[in-house]
């Protein structure tokens, strides 16, 4: 995150106005604190889907982000977004998250499969208190989609109507290219008659490879 967002005039004055202090530099705990954060969600369906790119916040107004005009979308359930934490290694972990008051055309455009593969990036922005304007947009999580999960119905604890958006990571594509990079024909495409790779495989040809 960038530090001026510590030292910023409007969330100095904000924060001092509503705690009764005079802070200079603000901390992180401080900025969350304020409550002008909002998720930022770029849903970008494939080529050949014939379905537009998606621009949604969970704020209760629009806002323009790098270019981009996020459209306002509530019905994103909060605390069904994991906690993202900052890290220097490879991390090929799923996540996943839930929209309420779904309606009848999204549900079929999820479950009818136009949105499979999709990629999606989920942004933490920050907002001024002042003007809604962004002074932090943030890259959280860039992924694809994997498959949904439904809920819909009018039970005795009151009507269900959810979506969960079930997320591989960016780095899913290690699954799947990370095992061939070794192969004897890939070797061998700019090794011609080295064999190395081909006795190599013999030995692996019984142990699995995951990624983390």
């Amino acid at each position: 995150m960038n530090s001026g967002i510590f030292t910023n005039t409007a969330l100095l004055q904000y924060y001092n106005l509503t705690r009764g202090q005079n802070k200079t530099v603000l901390s992180l705990a401080d900025v969350m604190s304020l409550g002008v954060q909002v998720k930022c969600v770029d849903v970008y369906p494939q080529a050949n889907s014939g379905v537009n790119a998606i621009h949604l916040t969970d704020g209760y107004v629009d806002i323009v982000a790098n270019g981009i005009n996020y459209t306002t979308f509530p019905d994103f359930i909060n605390d069904s977004f994991p906690t993202f934490t900052e890290q220097k290694d490879i991390s090929n972990d799923s996540i996943n998250f839930k929209i309420s008051n779904v309606t009848k055309s999204f549900r079929t455009l999820a479950l009818g499969g136009a949105l499979r593969q999709a990629q999606v990036n989920i942004y933490l922005t920050i907002l001024s208190p002042a003007d809604n304007s962004v002074l932090v947009h943030d890259l959280m999580f860039s992924g694809y989609i994997d498959y949904f999960e439904s809920v819909s119905n009018n039970s005795s604890d009151g009507l269900q109507n959810q979506l969960t958006v079930n997320l591989n990571s960016v780095w899913k594509k290690l699954d799947v290219q990370m095992k061939t990079t070794a192969a004897n024909s890939v070797h061998q495409s700019t090794h011609p008659g080295d064999t190395y790779f081909s006795l190599l495989g013999i030995v692996n040809s019984g142990q699995t490879w995951k990624y983390k």
